[in-house]
């Protein structure tokens, strides 16, 4: 007998489209504060192609202008740690499509998130570095309904004296967050150290340190800083760290370095590479607000999100400089420019050419119109 078809199915196999990859943001577009939206990723190399902002997702009511407030972490969760009255922060489970209610941190002001494993995240602020572990799932019985357990003897000091799960104070850097040029996840030891390199004084003076987050120990591994700005992921086919250059002389240009040794009190600085192409945007009416690099976790893909400023109508000049895209005074005559915000996401890859120079491939790119 033959076999019954399935649905969606023709000669010579399936039809079914299979599930393309896709983004969760935080978009700063309400009044009262920030929507999540999922974005598809490219999936063609369509640069003039502009659409609409994808379906809303969820609604966050917070004060607007602070996006470095958000984090990812605890597997498919976003984390809202903006300050408000009821003394707990929202987080949200793309994956469940749930909300949980977990602790405030200590009034961040200009953190940086560190998400280690499925479990803990550490946050380093002005003054202070501390650590949040997610409490283990309970039977709905020993759950107050806020995501919090009740159940003390599960987590030890995780826990506050009322059973709630609560941020605790690690041992302060030696180094000022507003120092912090970048930071990655070493990948020894399934990416549970955390990198972070400094520039301090008039002067300059640079230097690169660990943190064992097993331990809560402190190294400072040498007198050099990795080359990339902000944050570096980790790419296990190119054995490197890459990340953004966001330096006058090398705007827009990625930086693949090698993984620093952090073993000894001391070690070199490591060896690295600049791709020999920039990744932002070309087009001379962008400029540019902010941009952040995403890696995809797998075969060398990266995903380069970017909020540029449209001037439409040609209404003003605009040019690059060794920083950014500037603007310049508008032509006589002209009337008021006209702009519009704009997210464009461009995917990509990274490789290795002949000369061992790092290249970037396979680029497609979606503009999505915020304004």
């Amino acid at each position: 007998m033959p076999k019954r078809r399935r649905c969606g199915e023709r000669d010579g196999g399936s039809t079914a489209e299979p599930r393309r990859p896709h983004l969760y943001l935080v978009c700063d577009d309400w009044d009262s504060g920030y929507s999540i939206r999922k974005f598809p990723l490219p999936a063609d190399s369509g640069e003039g192609a502009e659409q609409g902002l994808p379906k809303l997702f969820r609604r966050v009511t917070a004060p607007r202008e602070f996006p470095q407030h958000f984090t990812s972490a605890f597997g498919t969760k976003i984390m809202g740690m903006h300050h408000n009255d009821s003394g707990a922060v929202q987080i949200i489970d793309v994956r469940t499509r749930s909300v949980l209610f977990g602790p405030e941190p200590n009034y961040p002001a200009y953190p940086i998130y560190f998400p280690v494993g499925g479990d803990r995240l550490f946050a380093l602020d002005s003054g202070c570095f501390d650590l949040c572990r997610f409490p283990p799932e309970q039977p709905d019985s020993e759950s107050d309904g806020d995501g919090s357990s009740l159940d003390e003897s599960d987590a030890g000091s995780d826990f506050d004296s009322n059973g709630k799960w609560s941020w605790h104070q690690l041992p302060v850097p030696p180094f000022a967050r507003m120092d912090v040029t970048s930071y990655a996840m070493h990948p020894d030891g399934d990416g549970h150290t955390i990198l972070v390199s400094t520039k301090s004084g008039e002067e300059e003076a640079t230097a690169t340190f660990s943190f064992e987050t097993g331990v809560f120990v402190w190294k400072n591994l040498g007198e050099w800083t990795l080359p990339f700005t902000g944050r570096g992921h980790y790419e296990s086919e190119l054995r490197a760290l890459v990340g953004l250059s966001k330096d006058p002389e090398t705007f827009g240009y990625l930086y693949a370095c090698d993984v620093p040794s952090t073993g000894n009190r001391h070690c070199p600085a490591p060896a690295w590479k600049r791709s020999k192409e920039k990744v932002f945007s070309k087009n001379p009416a962008d400029r540019r607000v902010s941009a952040s690099l995403i890696y995809l976790g797998y075969r060398r893909k990266f995903c380069l999100v970017e909020c540029v400023l449209v001037e439409e109508g040609n209404s003003c000049q605009v040019k690059e400089d060794k920083a950014d895209q500037v603007l310049l005074e508008k032509p006589e005559g002209a009337g008021v420019p006209q702009r519009s915000a704009t997210y464009r996401l461009m995917t990509f890859s990274l490789k290795y050419d002949k000369m061992d120079d790092i290249r970037v491939r396979q680029r497609r790119v979606r503009y999505y119109k915020l304004l």
